[in-house]
């Protein structure tokens, strides 16, 4: 069984999407201790005390695109083989959503509430709030017709980018542009791994 640590409204959602994708369940294959970033939990097993991580027998593995992407080769799901091209692909769509999504909405954070006002610095938000506009952009145009941005196949990307999607409009307001790009985040959010992800994290 897999012991996940970290809080299901952190960045720890994408651990869980990932694995209820992967028909692994909460209870039988895996468990959540819920713990928020810095705590005593979460700096046991990561200095930083950034959450999440994932414990694998005696190992521990740090980062949330790093557990999902572990967790998807093991099981043989949501990604490609190594050395393809498919998976160089896969992987750039995964930069995509870390360096672009994830990071507007992260500094975004940091200057709304998680900086001491001395460290808010004006007019950062606005800009992140720019550059997430401009990431929605350049997705519109590499997803074109595809149903996900692999094609037909729900990978690991799909997960972070729907996850970051769902942060910028319930915490930073930002906005998702009607057409090809809002279609595709609805189609994501209507997969039972994702359904089933969001019951545990309202639970």
């Amino acid at each position: 069984m897999y012991t996940l640590i970290g809080s299901p409204q952190t960045r720890a959602f994408r651990v869980i999407w990932c694995l209820e994708e992967l028909g692994l369940e909460q209870g039988k294959d895996y468990e959540i201790v819920p713990d928020a970033p810095g705590g005593d939990g979460i700096k046991n097993v990561n200095p930083s005390g950034k959450v999440p991580a994932l414990v694998v027998g005696d190992d521990v593995i740090i980062d949330s695109v790093a557990i999902c992407q572990f967790l998807a080769d093991k099981h043989g799901g949501l990604t490609f083989p190594v050395g393809s091209i498919e998976r160089a692909k896969m992987d750039s769509f995964i930069h995509l959503a870390v360096d672009e999504f994830d990071h507007a909405c992260w500094v975004w954070a940091k200057h709304d509430w998680i900086y001491p006002e001395g460290l808010k610095a004006e007019n950062v938000k606005p800009a992140c709030a720019l550059e997430f506009k401009k990431a929605m952009q350049h997705l519109e145009v590499r997803l074109g017709e595809n149903k996900y941005v692999m094609g037909d196949t729900f990978t690991i990307p799909d997960i972070l980018l729907g996850q970051c999607a769902g942060w910028a409009e319930r915490m930073c307001k930002f906005e998702i542009p009607d057409g090809k790009v809002a279609d595709y985040f609805k189609r994501t959010a209507r997969r039972k791994g994702f359904v089933k992800a969001m019951r545990i994290r309202n639970a």
